[in-house]
């Protein structure tokens, strides 16, 4: 066999996660990582290997990276996969850093994720200056970093929030352009899916609304002599 390199070993395995890939063969060399491999291709013509819980066949690359974990030294598996996360009544649990979180997001890449049913990001204020574009307008806002987060999270970075691109039906704006304009105080309130385009973000708006619309609606739906709280 010609000496192993990393596009050998991703398309041998089919797998995406060069930069584990590539931790796996420089720690384990190529002799040692050329036998998981022959191991995994034998594992994949015999059936495969089930996950832990026994519902679904790992890809090959998931086969690999758990010949991997199973064959290497205690020192190496430190090396190459977070360590798990404490038990409960084993000792305090430690908070998650950014320095770990690299290596953890590279190892759940090794399986498929989960799914969401339902994706949405909801934003609420004042837009920036608003575009018109056809049937659309489009705007931006920043968000803002919240405040304490649960205990075990990492800490806020320091990078700047996220500005997203806001893009809105012509049809929905109209609707609380008004509103905002004539209330200061009044906030937007936008639902809507968020993607990636290019370098910046984007949220889709499937609805919009505002803080004082949404509070005169529950005002005209109350029984004549109730107050709003």
């Amino acid at each position: 066999m010609d000496a192993l390199t990393i596009d050998t070993l991703a398309e041998a395995l089919q797998e995406p996660n060069r930069p584990l890939l590539t931790q796996v063969l420089r720690l384990l060399g190529t002799d040692r990582t050329t036998a998981i491999l022959a191991e995994t291709l034998t594992c994949e013509a015999n059936g495969g290997m089930l996950t832990k819980d026994g519902t679904r066949r790992r890809t090959p690359g998931g086969v690999f990276f758990q010949l991997v974990r199973q064959q290497a030294s205690p020192q190496e598996r430190w090396r190459l996969f977070p360590h798990p996360a404490p038990q409960y009544g084993q000792g305090q649990p430690t908070t998650l850093t950014w320095e770990e979180a690299p290596s953890l997001m590279q190892t759940l890449a090794t399986e498929p994720p989960g799914e969401a049913r339902t994706m949405k990001l909801t934003l609420i204020g004042r837009p920036g200056k608003v575009e018109t574009r056809g049937q659309a307008v489009v705007f931006r806002m920043q968000g803002k970093p919240p405040g304490a987060l649960p205990r075990g999270l990492p800490p806020m970075p320091s990078t700047p929030a996220l500005t997203w691109n806001v893009m809105v039906a012509l049809r929905q704006w109209n609707r609380v352009r008004e509103s905002l304009a004539g209330n200061l105080d009044d906030q937007l309130i936008i639902e809507g899916y968020p993607l990636m385009q290019g370098s910046e973000h984007v949220l889709l708006a499937q609805s919009c609304t505002s803080v004082a619309l949404q509070r005169a609606q529950k005002q005209a739906q109350q029984p004549a002599g109730e107050e709003t709280p």
